[in-house]
């Protein structure tokens, strides 16, 4: 498995892999109705799981609602009657061999983080859900110059976040009245990443792994918050949640003062706006935990990977009490 997404708290999607002609693998995808107690297959987009050894591909899903949803990263595919048929999208603007590193939708629209390595820049792609007509923004963020650019992107409702981190903070885009403008991430010198998550289009949570990659006061994970939108971020006094990876962490908060991160341990959480962090759940040995996410404020998913490779073998993990407790789902 190497992604998951929901759109209500029954109907919701997994992409990953099938054994199928003699020793390859197939991409799959797999459908849920009922919060995921069953799941059946359903049609998967024409082309295979990236990973290394083979160029293009898709590794992520998104959907919208019942119909719309995009398959990526790195090729980009639509579909807009719930799976049955799927198209490739070529993005306008954009040069060939460019990387759609990050779909979401919501509020009507769905937005495209694209790594453009002819412009050297993080291309903002938007399209109305239901159609193909994308549209890219004037707004761009440099690509930055370490080995590995690592893009998020934050939708609540009609507000938007995006950053790009390159072992550190390098620069960032904030959604506001329907269009992209430059914004400043939190903890733009601290030598190391930022990681965001938002709860409201108010309240939002960071983690920022000070001091990873050179001199940070104080170093280690630390917890910044803001409630105005990302315009200003405060840092807590507390240590944030332990483990963090430079270039692995993701952040999820379904309400404001509550967030689980993916780290070392497995799933931390604060349940106290980041005051204090504990470990919910405990990942196997030579396993890491690769997404976490939640479609309301007391059901999420996680998955939990046991390969660091670009095609992952996953399990899928979920929640029903706000992230305090969290299980294996079977297939």
């Amino acid at each position: 498995m190497s992604s998951v997404t929901f759109v209500s708290p029954e109907l919701g999607w997994v992409l990953g892999s099938r054994p199928c002609s003699g020793s390859s693998q197939c991409l799959a995808l797999m459908r849920t109705g009922d919060g995921g107690k069953i799941w059946s297959p359903t049609t998967a987009p024409p082309t295979h799981l990236s990973a290394a050894a083979q160029p293009g591909g898709v590794s992520q899903v998104r959907f919208a609602n019942r119909e719309d949803g995009w398959a990526f990263d790195p090729e980009l595919w639509s579909t807009h009657n719930g799976g049955a048929t799927w198209a490739r999208i070529t993005l306008p603007a954009v040069s060939s061999g460019a990387i759609v590193a990050r779909v979401e939708a919501a509020d009507g629209l769905v937005q495209a983080a694209v790594l453009d390595p002819r412009s050297s820049m993080v291309r903002i792609e938007t399209s109305l859900v239901a159609t193909d007509s994308w549209h890219i923004s004037p707004t761009s963020i440099p690509i930055g110059a370490g080995p590995a650019a690592m893009l998020q992107l934050v939708l609540q409702g009609a507000s938007g976040w995006l950053i790009e981190d390159d072992r550190a903070v390098v620069g960032g885009a904030r959604l506001i009245n329907g269009r992209w403008e430059p914004w400043q991430p939190p903890c733009p010198n601290v030598n190391g990443a930022a990681f965001l998550a938002a709860s409201t289009r108010n309240d939002l949570i960071a983690v920022c792994d000070q001091g990873a990659w050179g001199p940070a006061t104080p170093a280690g994970p630390r917890t910044y918050v803001s409630s105005d939108g990302g315009i200003s971020f405060r840092m807590l006094s507390s240590a944030g949640p332990s483990g963090v990876e430079d270039e692995g962490c993701v952040l999820a908060s379904p309400i404001p003062g509550v967030a689980v991160a993916t780290g070392d341990p497995g799933l931390m959480a604060t349940f106290d706006g980041g005051v204090t962090w504990t470990t919910v759940y405990a990942a196997p040995t030579d396993t890491f935990m690769q997404y976490v996410g939640f479609e309301t404020s007391t059901q999420g998913v996680a998955i939990a990977s046991n390969d660091a490779g670009t095609s992952p073998v996953g399990s899928l993990l979920m929640t029903l009490d706000g992230g305090h407790l969290w299980s294996p789902v079977t297939f």
